[in-house]
């Protein structure tokens, strides 16, 4: 019989399983990161780690950090935040914190805020999957807003969310060179959408790049996680009747461009 090889991966996760040998492994990829900014390289690392130790509960636990914010945190691409390299640095044995450049600072860690973003949007994306809406489900990304794709050029639906303004969302986005006509041809159908729709719209035109039609809820708080479930609620609802009154008028319209 054959004998099998071992692949790298496999010696890499036997040897990640030690933690004496997991803090020289991210030190090195942290030092090779700072020496040539290849960042996908160095959350591999981290993802490594975590995958030996046993996984999101298992490294959560140790480190002291929510299990669903972790996981949250290693699969987006942008930078972590400092307190949670720190956090995962130390909890392995790492005698100093981490301390990365001003410049990739500003160029690669996402804020608190950003953070939150990608929280309250997995949140949305899971909430989609849970209803079996037929949305395209998107990327959660660090935006105040998401957009999902309806499948016509030219046109897609928007979720968004302000904390300034305690307020959510939903629209109808059209962009590039025929914004300002498809706007202006769902507009002449104004009066037949909104009673369609249900409520008063709001129609904007003034932007450069994208026309937007837009229904807000302006009792919502965003940074209230209580109340996440009900906002999503909200907004797949809204955004499923936006596509239900707008999606055959496009359709029309993307014929006769």
């Amino acid at each position: 019989m054959m004998e099998r090889f071992r692949t790298w991966h496999e010696i890499l996760m036997e040897r990640l399983s030690d933690p004496e040998d997991v803090i020289g492994y991210l030190e090195v990829s942290l030092e090779e990161y700072l020496d040539d900014g290849d960042k996908a390289f160095f959350l591999k690392g981290i993802k490594n780690v975590i995958e030996a130790q046993g996984g999101i509960l298992s490294v959560s636990e140790q480190v002291g950090i929510d299990p669903k914010f972790l996981s949250t945190v290693v699969n987006n691409e942008a930078m972590p935040p400092f307190h949670i390299l720190s956090s995962i640095f130390t909890s392995f044995g790492a005698e100093a914190s981490i301390n990365l450049p001003p410049k990739m600072v500003s160029e690669h860690v996402i804020t608190e805020r950003q953070l939150q973003n990608i929280k309250y949007w997995t949140g949305l994306c899971e909430h989609l999957d849970r209803r079996d809406s037929r949305l395209q489900r998107p990327t959660a990304n660090a935006s105040y807003y998401q957009d999902l794709q309806i499948g016509i050029k030219g046109f897609s639906l928007r979720a968004r969310q302000t904390i300034k303004h305690k307020e959510i969302s939903a629209a109808l986005v059209m962009r590039g060179a025929n914004a300002i006509g498809h706007f202006y041809a769902l507009r002449v159908q104004e009066e037949e959408i909104e009673e369609d729709f249900g409520d008063k719209l709001e129609w904007w035109a003034r932007t450069k790049s994208e026309k937007r039609v837009a229904f807000r809820n302006q009792d919502a708080d965003p940074t209230d996680e209580n109340d996440w479930h009900n906002q999503h609620k909200w907004l797949v609802d809204m955004l499923e009747k936006f596509y239900a009154v707008f999606h055959p008028r496009l359709e029309k319209l993307s014929v006769g461009t």
